[in-house]
């Protein structure tokens, strides 16, 4: 079973996340990922490219007879710190829709927004988040809720019954 935390971050984000996990890990491998005893936790920073920022996602194969991997409990304990910090630090009010259907527009709450990346959103109107590149599914900073409307029922249909 795998568990696994999507983000948005620029570069400067993975930098300070990077630093941050030195502490809670034993190594960075080569393919930038980190290994806790035998165990591998799967760091995939964004990827931003000209103006469009993807997924990025930390993951752990959360454990089972045939993985291979004896460390399970320190791993998880680190995946659980990493992803905590990512949840303190990070904003997940992010609203999410597909292409050319941009008026069914949804809230995401699985996907988290990094400060640089949320400042350089905010910044560019022409910045573009999505899945991956070919993803028809694009991501932007919800408004707030105050902004949305009041949550009061109207019209005839909802006015309350007389007793």
């Amino acid at each position: 079973m795998k568990a696994e935390l999507q983000f948005f971050m620029l570069p400067s984000d993975a930098e300070d996340f990077t630093r941050f996990a030195k502490d809670h890990i034993e190594t960075i491998t080569t393919d930038n990922h980190f290994a806790i005893g035998d165990c591998i936790l799967e760091f995939q920073p964004s990827e931003l490219l000209e103006n469009t920022l993807t997924v990025g996602t930390l993951s752990i194969d959360s454990g089972g007879l045939d993985d291979g991997c004896s460390d399970h409990f320190r791993a998880n304990k680190a995946y659980r710190t990493l992803r905590n910090w990512i949840k303190d630090q990070y904003d997940n009010r992010l609203s999410s829709w597909i292409e050319h259907q941009e008026s069914k527009i949804g809230r995401s709450r699985n996907q988290w927004l990094a400060p640089d990346a949320k400042h350089w959103k905010q910044q560019n109107d022409d910045a573009i988040m999505r899945f991956s590149l070919q993803s028809p599914v694009f991501f932007g900073i919800a408004p707030e809720f105050s902004s949305m409307g009041g949550i009061e029922p109207k019209g005839e249909k909802f006015k309350a019954r007389n007793s």
